[in-house]
């Protein structure tokens, strides 16, 4: 997928992530930037302890306002994985109620360009799944997966305190 950039001065840079000759002139940093994706099925291949302490060592150092590093970890493999999914799962496709969000994750109404961007990922990520615009339960079933973690032999939810609302 192309992407089109729009810097303050209206210029048009095009990045194409699949130009190796291009990707070969970026920096580390850029070039993971520039490659990264969204990926939906995983695996069933255990990952090693010491990688994920690797990974989130490396996480770590991840920036934030004013150094407040507010983010805890939860790492779940294995059987505690699956019953937290399973449960999750349940209270998702139960009509109850009781599992209301605490806090606003998306506007209450979308505008430009926001809903453009929202809707072409929806539409690519459902037609590459071959799940068509009317196919609603399709889709709820998709939304599900979120948590299954995609069938990834290991979850790791972040969060941060309540207190802070950011």
């Amino acid at each position: 997928m192309e992407r089109t950039v729009r810097t303050l001065m209206i210029n048009e840079v095009k990045i194409n992530p699949n130009d190796e000759d291009f990707l070969d002139t970026l920096n580390l940093v850029d070039k993971a930037i520039v490659t990264r994706g969204s990926t939906r099925a995983f695996l069933s291949t255990p990952v090693e302890h010491r990688l994920i302490k690797q990974i989130l060592s490396v996480a770590a150092w991840a920036p934030s306002g004013t150094n407040m590093q507010p983010w805890k970890v939860i790492v779940l493999a294995g059987k505690a994985r699956q019953k937290l999914s399973d449960a999750i799962s349940e209270a998702f496709f139960s009509s109850d109620k009781v599992h209301e969000r605490t806090w606003k994750y998306y506007p209450d109404k979308f505008f430009e360009p926001y809903k453009a961007r929202r809707r072409a990922c929806g539409i690519g990520l459902y037609q590459t799944l071959g799940i068509g615009k009317e196919e609603t339960e399709k889709m709820r079933q998709q939304r599900a997966r979120n948590y299954k973690f995609f069938d990834a032999p290991v979850g790791m939810i972040f969060s941060i305190h309540n207190d802070l609302e950011i």
